[in-house]
């Protein structure tokens, strides 16, 4: 894998599509309980979104093998960033992956193990955001611009 400064435009727009997406389907995600005992009473906003970030993650992670991305910094921090990535990047796969095995398989239980996996999600998805906005505001270095701006 290619170490690069920043990430190209498909990688941006990747980055900001499936964060926006995860959001909204966060968002739609209250009722889907119920939507699985009676799939008839609705749940498709939430069940296609879902795969279409299935779906994009999946790009995401093949172009991100292919073109490499920035190296971390070396020590704790670095070793930190590299986790929450890491862990970011299996829940983006492994929450629609439970999402499709809860409801085109109609196992109740892996919707419960979805749903804790998506609040998980919406909680490191978080803390990488105020991350990066610390390093823009407080560090003032380039993390944040390097998602903004294609290399």
């Amino acid at each position: 894998m290619a170490v690069r400064y920043g990430y190209n435009g498909a990688q941006i727009a990747l980055h900001w599509l499936i964060a926006l997406a995860v959001l909204v389907n966060y968002l739609t995600g209250e009722g889907m309980e119920e939507a699985l005992k009676h799939p008839e009473a609705g749940g498709g906003l939430h069940v296609w979104l879902g795969l279409t970030i299935l779906g994009l993650a999946v790009i995401r992670i093949l172009l991100r093998l292919v073109r490499g991305g920035p190296e971390q910094e070396p020590g704790p921090r670095g070793k930190a960033a590299s986790a929450l990535h890491g862990l970011l990047y299996l829940l983006m796969v492994a929450v629609p992956l439970g999402g499709s095995i809860a409801w085109f398989g109609g196992v109740e239980f892996v919707g419960g193990v979805h749903a804790l996996a998506g609040n998980i999600l919406i909680l490191l998805a978080g803390v990488h955001a105020l991350i990066g906005l610390a390093h823009h505001y407080l560090l003032k270095d380039d993390v944040l611009r390097r998602m903004m701006r294609p290399e």
